[in-house]
């Protein structure tokens, strides 16, 4: 029996030495434990970029890799596509905004009671097709138009129509032939509908300097937007601070 016992502890010793590398569907580990889900890895040598977009490894540091089998950090995600991370928060949907608690834990920080959200565009060619959120996401805004002549538009993306107050403050001209335009204007507006948000005021004149209050009668939430139109020559040019309280 106890010659049993001895021969069962060397085996068991023995095992331990030869699998200190674990792999599965792959006889080729390239880690301390690796997982290639598709069995596709080559059986000698590295497998390549492609092959290594489907395997799963942790290192002997305890980095762990998601389709990468050298992971530079404790954890490292390659989802082998430009642009997307390859990680998923299922249960954080449409959170524009991304912070951790007191824990560490990370959760959505899309209140609008939370602070103040600022998301910019630098000047670039006017074009409606670009469309800037503010923070929480509940709103979005563009310049209409690609040439002189369009307006700042607003458009809601959640609840249900409700009116907003919006104070309009532009300055165009330049030197001390420059001249000021104030307006005010409240009106409804329903969701997912561009609206202008001072269907009084065009602008795209030859520089344009724009400060607009908006205020959500619904929400109490307000969006103060900084913005600029500059027609050098033929092309118009804008740019657009948003700032939500």
């Amino acid at each position: 029996m106890k010659k049993l016992t001895a021969s069962l502890l060397l085996l068991s010793f023995g095992n331990t030495a030869y699998f200190a590398q674990v792999g599965i569907n792959t006889q080729n580990p390239q880690t301390i434990f690796h997982v290639d889900g598709a069995k596709d890895n080559p059986a000698i040598g590295t497998p390549n970029a492609a092959q290594q977009l489907n395997d799963v490894v942790v290192t002997s540091l305890g980095r762990v890799g998601i389709g990468t089998n050298a992971p530079t950090n404790n954890l490292e995600v390659n989802s082998g596509t430009s642009g997307t991370s390859g990680v998923k928060l299922t249960q954080l949907p449409n959170a524009p905004v991304l912070s951790t608690d007191a824990s560490g834990n990370i959760i959505s920080n899309n209140f609008e009671t939370a602070g103040v959200y600022v998301t910019k565009q630098r000047l670039i060619l006017a074009n409606p097709n670009i469309v800037i959120n503010s923070g929480s996401g509940n709103y979005s805004f563009r310049y209409s138009a690609s040439t002189t002549g369009g307006y700042w538009q607003m458009r809601i993306n959640t609840g249900a129509a409700r009116q907003f107050n919006t104070w309009d403050t532009e300055y165009y001209g330049i030197n001390t032939g420059g001249n000021v335009w104030q307006g005010r204007y409240l009106q409804t507006i329903n969701p997912n509908t561009w609206t202008s948000l001072d269907p009084n005021n065009a602008a795209g004149g030859s520089n344009e300097y724009n400060t607009m209050h908006v205020y959500d009668l619904g929400t109490g939430a307000i969006v103060r937007l900084t913005t600029t139109i500059i027609n050098i020559g033929t092309p118009v040019y804008e740019s657009l601070i948003v700032e939500e309280f």
